[in-house]
């Protein structure tokens, strides 16, 4: 049980340090889930930096054109300071070249979106 609760707490405060706010909503299944393989597991492991795992996580979230998830990781990578808008412009540029510029189109509009956000705050 102790090894449970440590995972929990361990996927909860990786999530908020990757996302940029708790975990939500809490208990489902699937949050569940997410928060104690995905962020206490993967998230947490050591081998890659924060800032490595934002880059393959944006590239994979883009590619399966999930805008839900692109909107989540570009606002966590960006308020982070991880990466920078224009880092991420060009990311979308790079990405276009090899997955499509379709999916790119999608990921520059997100963009576009977050940082207008950004601007008026």
């Amino acid at each position: 049980m102790a090894d449970d609760t440590d995972r929990a707490r361990r996927g909860a405060e990786t999530f908020e340090k990757v996302v940029g706010r708790p975990i939500h909503p809490a208990g489902s299944p699937f949050t569940e889930a997410a928060q104690n393989f995905v962020f206490a597991e993967v998230w947490a492991r050591p081998g890659l930096d924060l800032r490595s795992r934002r880059w393959i996580t944006l590239a994979c979230v883009c590619a399966a054109r999930a805008p839900v998830a692109i909107k989540t990781y570009m606002k966590a990578a960006l308020d982070s300071g991880d990466i920078t808008p224009d880092e991420m412009r060009e990311f979308i540029l790079q990405f276009g070249v090899f997955q499509g510029f379709p999916k790119a189109a999608e990921a520059e509009l997100i963009l576009g979106e977050l940082l207008r956000e950004r601007a008026s705050q």
